[in-house]
């Protein structure tokens, strides 16, 4: 029984594969599309003074918090960083910007 659906899988796969090659597309199909850019190769813009100044105060003052978010994307964790009165107040902000998450104090 396993080798029938080993076999099963192996041939859909094969017909995925062997279906159609874009090299070979006739021109007048591909004349009007546009060409895929990497997300590497674009150029990301240089952050500005006031970003850099908020950045750091931020870092500096800010209260950081250990987010994981199991629920919506297994293995999934991050941190975020609140300013406000107390711990309390900048933990709120961090659950109302991750919903459904569980915000927990970072080491």
């Amino acid at each position: 029984m396993r080798y029938w659906v080993m076999g099963a899988a192996g041939i859909c796969l094969l017909a995925m594969t062997a279906g159609i090659n874009p090299v070979s597309a006739s021109p007048s199909l591909t004349a009007g599309q546009t060409t895929i850019v990497l997300a590497q190769a674009d150029t990301k813009k240089s952050e500005t003074v006031t970003q850099k100044i908020k950045r750091t105060w931020r870092k500096l003052t800010g209260y950081k918090f250990a987010v994981g978010c199991p629920a919506l994307i297994p293995l999934s964790h991050t941190t975020c960083t609140a300013t406000g009165k107390d711990r309390e107040t900048a933990r709120a902000k961090c659950q109302s910007q991750h919903a459904l998450c569980s915000v927990t104090d970072a080491k």
